[in-house]
């Protein structure tokens, strides 16, 4: 029993230690991935992938993004009776503005300007 105490108890001390740690700690955020230029902004109010050897989470975040913001943009524009396009156009403005420093907006001729 002494020996099972002496190996088990650091086991558990550090399993105990693992659980309270935060989740995945390489997780970044869409304001941190278009600060460092991975995603860009688009003048229509969507989201892109601006390299192409970005990371599959990245790549998850600008999906997940484009379909909420899809979803407000229609929901807006039912509401007032002009097209989700329209719509997009207008929230890109307001988002641009709150967009961190270095996020690249994609122009509709297709260059990219940063912020």
């Amino acid at each position: 029993m002494p020996i099972l105490r002496r190996f088990l108890f650091p086991i558990l001390a550090a399993l105990a230690l693992l659980a309270v740690l935060p989740g995945p700690a390489l997780a970044k955020s869409l304001d941190e991935y278009r600060a460092e230029g991975v995603i860009a902004e688009r003048f229509d109010g969507f989201v892109e992938v601006r390299e192409q050897n970005a990371p599959a989470e990245a790549k998850q975040i600008v999906s997940e993004v484009n379909a909420k913001r899809r979803q407000l943009y229609e929901q807006r524009a039912k509401e007032q009776n002009i097209s989700a396009d329209a719509v997009g156009k207008v929230y890109a403005q307001q988002i641009l503005e709150s967009a961190p420093k270095g996020t690249y907006f994609k122009q509709p001729s297709g260059a990219y300007t940063r912020k």
